[in-house]
């Protein structure tokens, strides 16, 4: 294919929004290894339970802009406590896999809140790759990648690190990526 039209091609599949490269939702025999309460709820959001509010962002150290305002607890590198307060909050981890285009599969959080402090489940698939080659032309990728977003700080109130359980679920997970017999990569 001459160069102009190939650009052309390339330029007009990238403003359609042709980079599919997984799906968004899996499949229902790719959801067998999920809880049945996740089965249950199909559309609803990965948070579920006595969801607390999201109350910051959590910078690395070193790139938070200003003074810090929150430092790891000594229980667990997840927990984190305001500066000049009891306030205890949790590090949401917004992604099971990345990807340099974003993420490729989000991770769940279910939040349950007791007498005496939380239980948090965190599921992060196990996910394996399924690639489907179709005859053609296609973007692959998605150019520059995307910088890390800031990590969600959920407040738990001022309750002692100790009193918070933290279990991570690790079901797996297929994704289907697609790709083409011309893959084409944007600049």
């Amino acid at each position: 294919m001459p160069r102009a039209p190939r650009y052309a091609l390339l330029l007009a599949l990238v403003t359609a929004g042709a980079c599919t490269h997984a799906r968004s939702a899996p499949l229902e025999q790719d959801r067998a290894d999920e809880p049945e309460d996740a089965l249950a709820n199909p559309g609803a959001p990965p948070q579920s339970g006595d969801v607390p509010p999201v109350v910051d962002r959590y910078f690395p150290p070193g790139q938070e802009p200003g003074p810090p305002r929150w430092r790891v607890s000594e229980v667990d590198p997840r927990l984190v406590v305001r500066e000049g307060s009891d306030e205890l909050g949790f590090l949401e981890q917004p992604c099971a896999h990345d990807e340099p285009c974003g993420c490729l599969v989000a991770a769940e959080h279910r939040y349950r809140r007791s007498e005496d402090g939380w239980s948090i489940t965190v599921v992060l698939p196990e996910v394996e790759f399924r690639q489907i080659v179709k005859r053609g032309t296609c973007i692959q990728g998605c150019g520059h990648p995307m910088p890390p977003e800031p990590t969600a700080i959920r407040s738990l109130g001022a309750i002692d690190p100790a009193a918070v359980e933290i279990v991570v679920q690790r079901p797996r997970r297929v994704v289907k990526k697609q790709t083409c017999t011309n893959p084409l990569y944007p600049p």
